[in-house]
């Protein structure tokens, strides 16, 4: 995942933050502590918000202790306490990374296809181990990539379509996070509306650089003779109306802890992204209106 599912801080109160950062802190710390120090550079919100969830729903909760940071070391911070629902977790961003390398490096940019490169042999070797402990989730992120790729070189013109893959991936790897038979269809839905907001939150950002670049961007598959304006207004509407499909299936989860964080990211924080992003593209001129 990429960045795209984050709390809206100037709503969150001090204490819901801190519990946010200490989940954070947490997961860095399982990536650490699982797949060497370099993992830890990988994290980021969309599977900190991941950890939450899963965390939110277990019937006990493992608590908290203070750790030392690398970033600081002179300071320990409040870190969640390693369990098995963060270990899923970075090993879920671990197997996304090496799938996400691995189609970088067909890419014919020589700068995204170098970095891929230099970064394949660790990601190998942490996917390696993330495969072992999690060999349903390789193959089910295994599968969304072989589907995604086929779906661009083919130029998908369906944004339904292109987003299936990613969306499907995402309904899987959350139904784990109960046992309870209904809640795994209300996780498979909930799973599926926040893979393909994130897939679309993506594209949305990336929609000028992949026009520029002649990369495939499904806003561009699908809306051609629209005008770089149409199409972000297209993408805002596609964004909102998924972001409006996802709240009444997050009702519907058994959240036994951290709902104020939840409800902060479901209801503020996706909006927030949204716009952030279209700020990104007004123009100096614009933004000063």
């Amino acid at each position: 995942m990429f960045g795209y599912i984050k709390p809206y801080k100037p709503e969150m109160k001090v204490r819901e933050f801190d519990t946010f950062k200490a989940i954070y802190c947490g997961l860095c710390k399982q990536l650490s502590h699982v797949f060497g120090p370099f993992a830890s550079l990988t994290l980021s919100y969309d599977f900190t918000f991941m950890a939450a969830v899963s965390l939110s729903m277990r019937d006990e909760c493992g608590g908290f202790k203070k750790c030392a940071c690398v970033a600081n070391p002179f300071k320990k911070k409040a870190c969640a306490v390693a369990s098995d629902d963060l270990t899923y977790c970075a090993s879920a961003a671990m197997l996304m990374l090496y799938y996400k390398l691995k189609d970088d490096m067909a890419d014919e940019r020589f700068l995204k296809k170098a970095r891929a490169l230099l970064l394949f042999p660790f990601a190998a070797l942490a996917r390696k181990k993330a495969r072992k402990l999690f060999p349903d989730a390789d193959r089910t992120l295994y599968g969304m990539m072989q589907k995604q790729s086929a779906l661009e070189k083919d130029g998908c013109t369906s944004i339904d379509r292109a987003a299936d893959p990613t969306a499907s991936a995402l309904s899987v790897l959350c139904t784990v996070f109960s046992e309870d038979a209904q809640q795994k269809k209300v996780l498979s839905r909930f799973g599926y509306l926040i893979g393909r907001y994130v897939y679309f939150a993506d594209a949305f950002d990336d929609l000028e650089k992949d026009e520029k670049q002649k990369s495939f961007n499904p806003f561009l598959a699908a809306y051609p003779n629209l005008s770089q304006q149409q199409r972000q207004i297209r993408a805002r509407e596609v964004l909102n109306l998924t972001v409006g499909e996802i709240a009444p299936a997050y009702e519907l989860l058994h959240i036994r802890r951290y709902k104020p964080i939840l409800d902060n990211i479901i209801y503020d924080g996706f909006h927030d992204t949204i716009q952030s992003i279209l700020q990104k593209k007004e123009k100096p001129d614009e933004k000063s209106i």
